[in-house]
């Protein structure tokens, strides 16, 4: 196995291992780390049939892997050996990043929500009182393929509202929509009444149906609209034999959103080392300081 950067990776190839393993994300196709990691490689092996892709940063000439934005981990395909993982420790001193096992450094669980057993789901008492506010007040779900309008209430509703939503992250925001039209697995729940109000965009790939991002207006979010959203795209994922998954948040109120709607923990695995040069850790170490203070 070897690492290869991304513009010399065989992307057909590449992104064939990823629809053909089950249990695979979209977050690990071409097309979405094309979209929002800033830099990307993967170690793979001659013939494709095993790897992981590795976004990553670089500051100051230290290169560090980690999550992207709206990327919540990556997939690790087949089998892959710690001496076959020693030239990515080799080349990679920082990681803090999420994938579907442990592979380097300190290991911390963390949780995502999924819906994959249709049958026993149980709407909570939150979900149940704004799913009937949204019909009262005569909202309704169109689903579509044409994300624009959606994207358009996403980028008035929360830019600059929420930690990371900027001009950049929503451009890539949009790229990633794009991508996933082009791929022809874009599925977007538009709440309506007389006009388009937000919603909410999905991803069906790999069995399954994925939330990526959502907003609707402050009027229609408090008559339940986003409930709305997600329980039509939810419906959407039973009918069609997929599993729902909500794309995973460590707040506890989206947590506990999720859990109001029916959504079971999957765990994954958030993987930690710090190996950095001692001058890069004072810089850093000055730099969160500096975070904390302003905000």
């Amino acid at each position: 196995m070897k690492l290869i950067e991304q513009e010399h990776i065989d992307r057909i190839k590449w992104d064939a291992l990823v629809a053909n393993t089950d249990d695979a994300s979209c977050f690990s196709y071409s097309w979405y780390l094309d979209a929002v990691a800033e830099n990307w490689c993967a170690l793979v092996d001659e013939s494709y049939t095993r790897g992981v892709a590795l976004p990553y940063t670089k500051r100051v000439g230290i290169e560090q892997l980690y999550s992207p934005i709206f990327g919540r981990h990556i997939d690790v395909i087949g089998a892959i050996t710690n001496k076959e993982l020693s030239c990515v420790e080799d080349r990679f001193k920082i990681m803090e990043f999420a994938c579907s096992d442990h592979l380097f450094g300190t290991a911390e669980a963390r949780v995502h929500q999924v819906i994959d057993d249709f049958n026993n789901r149980k709407l909570g008492s939150q979900a149940k009182r704004s799913l009937k506010k949204a019909h009262q007040n005569h909202l309704k779900i169109v689903e579509s393929a044409n994300y624009r309008e959606v994207l358009f209430v996403i980028e008035k509703e929360l830019k600059n509202k929420f930690k990371g939503i900027t001009d950049t992250s929503l451009n890539a925001l949009e790229q990633l929509f794009l991508g996933a039209s082009n791929a022809g697995g874009i599925r977007v729940f538009s709440v309506e009444n007389q006009s388009v109000l937000g919603g909410i965009v999905c991803f069906e790939f790999n069995n399954k149906l994925l939330y990526v991002k959502g907003a609707v207006d402050a009027e229609s979010r408090s008559n339940g609209a986003m409930y709305l959203a997600l329980n039509a795209a939810i419906e959407f994922a039973k009918t069609n034999n997929l599993v729902f998954d909500f794309g995973g948040s460590n707040l506890d109120g989206v947590k506990n959103f999720n859990y109001n709607l029916g959504g079971k923990d999957q765990h994954y695995t958030m993987c930690i080392l710090n190996n950095s040069p001692s001058w890069f850790k004072w810089i850093k170490n000055i730099k969160d300081r500096f975070t904390r203070r302003k905000s």
